[in-house]
């Protein structure tokens, strides 16, 4: 795992450490997708999500899934009235791929995955993901 320095440190680096995840582990079906917010600086995308975490009893919570280091992100849906919702996430694997030449090369490998969805489907490469509580939001009283 190649992490630069400059996140070794502080809460980010703190939360990473106990809530890293392979993207296969958790069943994001039925998640609405609410927003999806590029950071720039801290070189990250974050999908905001409405996340089944009970069924049976129909209650959702809203949880952050971050993916690091994106080097590519492609929406392909059709105009949809409402937000999106998750009907499945597949692992493509792996993709390597090189910019540049000589002494300016660059390669990278970066996971692979599509999002399909109610509305089309989503394809993200990036390096690592996690999965985040939203406290902020959740603990939040309706006024």
């Amino acid at each position: 795992m190649n992490i630069p320095s400059s996140l070794i440190s502080g809460r980010w680096w703190q939360f990473y450490q106990t809530h890293h995840m392979n993207i296969d582990e958790i069943d994001f079906h039925d998640s609405l997708i609410l927003s999806v917010t590029e950071n720039t600086q801290g070189h990250y995308l974050d999908f905001l999500l409405n996340f089944p975490t009970n069924w049976h009893d129909d209650r959702f919570e809203q949880r952050i899934l971050r993916f690091s280091e994106v080097i590519f992100y492609y929406v392909d849906e059709i105009p949809f009235l409402g937000q999106p919702t998750i009907l499945k996430i597949i692992n493509l694997g792996q993709v390597t791929k090189s910019w540049g030449t000589e002494r300016n090369h660059i390669e990278t490998t970066r996971a692979k995955i599509e999002i399909q969805t109610n509305a089309g489907n989503r394809i993200i490469e990036y390096g690592e993901c996690i999965f985040i509580d939203n406290q902020i939001n959740n603990d939040k009283k309706p006024s």
